[in-house]
């Protein structure tokens, strides 16, 4: 498996793969995940030329923010989110940055993709770190949580 920079066409195969992750992102996420891959870095996981996942970052005042990360339906549970994330970690690194920042539904939103989401992160070195009320209505709470950079 390679992890580099998606191209034009990478992008197309991310929201493809995007879409078919019905329980993780609706259509308002989709449309905001759209804007945030032309506007920010994208990096996928590619196998025998096939995105496999896809992690979109930038950064911000020290910190590296992980913004959309989806693995395709099939593939899940087999190393390509810890992949991608091995590689944001490095490139944090890189970039003499002092973390990687995400956020995500907390735990007390009871709802079974997103306890997979925090189990993945939690065990990648991921803590909790801040609640956050949803600031506009009809969006839900979330969780930050952050992994330091040594």
């Amino acid at each position: 498996m390679k992890i580099r920079q998606a191209t034009k066409k990478d992008k197309t195969d991310a929201m493809t793969i995007a879409k078919s992750l019905k329980e993780w992102f609706n259509k308002d996420g989709l449309k905001s995940m759209a804007l945030d891959f032309k506007m920010n870095h994208l990096i996928i996981a590619v196998e025998e030329e096939k995105v496999l996942g896809f992690l979109s970052y930038t950064t911000y005042s020290g910190k590296m923010l992980l913004m959309w990360m989806g693995v395709k339906r099939g593939t899940q549970r087999k190393g390509v989110g810890k992949e991608l994330v091995d590689w944001l970690v490095k490139e944090s690194k890189r970039l003499k940055l002092y973390s990687i920042e995400v956020e995500t539904l907390p735990e007390e939103d009871v709802y079974e993709p997103y306890e997979r989401t925090r189990k993945f992160y939690y065990k990648n070195g991921f803590e909790r770190v801040l609640y956050k009320k949803a600031r506009v209505k009809g969006w839900d709470d979330q969780i930050v949580l952050e992994r330091k950079i040594q």
